[in-house]
């Protein structure tokens, strides 16, 4: 679900650019090291380091990661971080790089990616493999999205952690048919039955990660006229999916009523975003 003006930006410059003599902490890197600040940012540094190994550029240089997502909540900021590591790094040495080739050096990179490497597209993904399974078309839909963080304070979900889900034979039955109805709705650019999908869908997943209070943010989402409510299946937060059209992002009332309730219920509005392009 694209949101604008949250993501990360990397910068990348090879070892023999960098200019040693003015600063020492580039010595490293010109003696043949991959410096990456900030420094727990290891998947990145993965992500760069395979990279290079793949252009047949030397591991050298230096990496900066810049990003105002939230870890570990589900909002996809490793992913954030890997791909913008990696297109920096073959920008830089200007190679051309195809998404589906920053998919495969993300899952390498990480185990598990989300497809925001594919930009112009929304997708049926195979997470933990890299590959699309289906394109669903280059439509957004376009919701006002009150993010909310059910968990505060804890460290959040590590994402390979978890076991695999085991679905029923009925919950398949139920995904198929969800799948269904998603290439209806994305061909038809009905973000309510998107919406629809979304709530579904985060409704069968909490017999896997359930979120505190899942069932009074629906009942939130309900009283304050939200389309659906969605969930990152592997994190800690939700969020009430409102029509754009109504201008709900644009209502300051409206806004403070929802996160005050939502704090009542001993959770933190993360904030009032727009999805799409």
């Amino acid at each position: 679900m694209p949101v604008g003006g949250v993501g990360s930006t990397a910068r990348y410059v090879s070892a023999e650019t960098l200019d040693t003599p003015r600063n020492t902490s580039s010595t490293l890197c010109a003696n043949g090291g991959l410096e990456v600040l900030p420094a727990w940012k290891r998947k990145a540094e993965r992500a760069a380091r395979l990279a290079l190994a793949s252009i047949g550029a030397p591991p050298a240089g230096r990496l900066e990661i810049e990003c105002n997502v939230a870890t570990g909540v589900g909002l996809g900021s490793s992913t954030c971080d890997v791909v913008a590591a990696i297109r920096a790094v073959c920008s830089f040495h200007r190679v051309a790089i195809g998404a589906a080739d920053v998919a495969r050096l993300a899952i390498e990179a990480e185990g598990a990616a989300d497809p925001l490497m594919f930009d112009g597209e929304m997708v049926l993904f195979a997470q933990r493999h890299g590959r699309v399974l289906e394109s669903l078309g280059d439509w957004v839909p376009r919701y006002a999205l009150l993010s909310i963080d059910t968990d505060e304070g804890t460290r959040g979900v590590d994402t390979l952690s978890l076991p695999l889900p085991d679905y029923t034979v009925a919950e398949l039955a139920v995904f198929e048919d969800i799948v269904d109805r998603a290439r209806v709705a994305f061909r038809e650019h009905d973000a309510s039955a998107i919406a629809a999908i979304a709530t579904e869908s985060a409704a069968l997943n909490q017999r896997f990660l359930p979120l505190r209070h899942f069932r009074q943010i629906r009942e939130l989402g309900d009283q304050y006229g939200a389309v659906g409510v969605q969930v990152s299946h592997s994190g800690t937060v939700a969020g009430l999916l409102f029509d754009e059209s109504r201008g709900v992002q644009y209502d300051p009332d409206l806004n403070a009523r929802i996160s005050a309730h939502v704090r009542s219920l001993g959770l933190r509005a993360l904030g009032l975003f727009s999805t799409g392009r």
